[in-house]
């Protein structure tokens, strides 16, 4: 029986304004090669109107690097624990629907 997928590191950070997360999520992509971060992402969250930056690093970037972008984010972020960033991504899925109710009902 094969282990949990192994998902690449991320790093999730929580802002009140939209301009700041945009500017921290510009800021680190100006600071960090294509190389170490394959995926960054802003997005809202429904409930709370705050905004969520989403940084996901390759599975090589050392552990400096990674405190590099701890303190970027911190410095007007709060720190979102991982399991809240998995639910916070799976509330802003297209749809607003579970995965397994859009599958029953034949999406994908």
């Amino acid at each position: 029986m094969p282990g949990p997928e192994r998902r690449p590191p991320s790093l999730g950070y929580e802002f009140d304004r939209e301009a700041e997360a945009r500017a921290r999520a510009a800021e680190l992509d100006r600071r960090f090669a294509r190389e170490e971060i394959v995926g960054l992402r802003v997005y809202r969250v429904r409930w709370s109107g705050n905004y969520i930056v989403e940084a996901t690093f390759a599975d090589d970037v050392p552990q400096g690097r990674m405190r590099d972008a701890r303190a970027l984010l911190g410095e007007s972020g709060v720190p979102v624990h991982p399991d809240d960033l998995t639910d916070y991504k799976r509330a802003s899925e297209g749809g607003g629907l579970p995965g397994w109710m859009r599958r029953f009902f034949g999406g994908q």
